[in-house]
């Protein structure tokens, strides 16, 4: 892909994410059906600031988002792995009461928790750790919103301290694996999409004080 069109499509998304954290703080009821166009379009420009043109990469994203899918399809059956939870609506089309675009996102999140956690080490072990700790901090903070966001619920209300756990675990895993094709790619943009992210996140945590949501 041209690099002018890169970097057009990357300030779509930023003109996007920023609008949205607007939007969630004004409307939320408007812009939450867009969520999942939202997460397909950061998953396209995510794509495109990375390796396409190595096979082993482009296996490695795809059959992350397969299996990342199947736990999702897993968990929601069984409760054992995250906790009772289910999803909302707003992430679109779903497969097993699952949406579909949640196993790309699941392949983003480690992804770009691999390519952070370069920035600091290439010790496969100590990347791995780090990769864990910063999606599971990611997932900290979505799950205060993700109600909000009509993305998903937990029975209770609160994500179980195992659904932290579990997250842990599985990404060391994928990353252990994965780390050689995944830590070689763009580390800016996964560093620019997770903070446009968070920035959204806050909007709609924030957006509960001033009876927005």
């Amino acid at each position: 892909m041209p690099k002018r069109l890169k970097i057009v499509l990357l300030g779509f998304l930023v003109l996007v994410y920023v609008s949205g954290a607007i939007g969630f703080f004004v409307n939320p009821s408007f812009f939450s059906p867009y969520t999942s166009i939202t997460l397909i379009l950061t998953c396209l420009v995510f794509l495109s600031h990375q390796p396409l043109k190595q096979p082993a990469y482009i296996f490695s994203f795809f059959c992350l988002a397969a299996v990342g899918f199947a736990i999702e399809i897993i968990g929601v059956e069984t409760g054992v792995i995250f906790g009772n939870y289910r999803y909302g609506n707003s992430l679109g089309t779903k497969f097993g009461n699952v949406p579909l675009i949640i196993s790309f996102n699941w392949a983003f999140l480690i992804n770009a928790g691999v390519l952070l956690a370069a920035y600091f080490t290439r010790h496969r072990i100590l990347m791995s750790l780090l990769s864990a700790l910063i999606v599971v901090a990611v997932d900290v903070c979505m799950e205060q919103v993700a109600p909000l966001m009509d993305m998903w619920y937990f029975k209770g209300g609160v994500a179980g301290l195992h659904n932290y756990v579990a997250w842990f675990c599985i990404t060391f895993v994928a990353s252990f694996v994965l780390h050689e094709n995944f830590k070689n790619g763009d580390r800016k943009i996964a560093l620019i999409i997770l903070v446009l992210q968070l920035i959204t996140f806050g909007s709609v945590y924030l957006s509960k004080f001033f009876n927005f949501i």
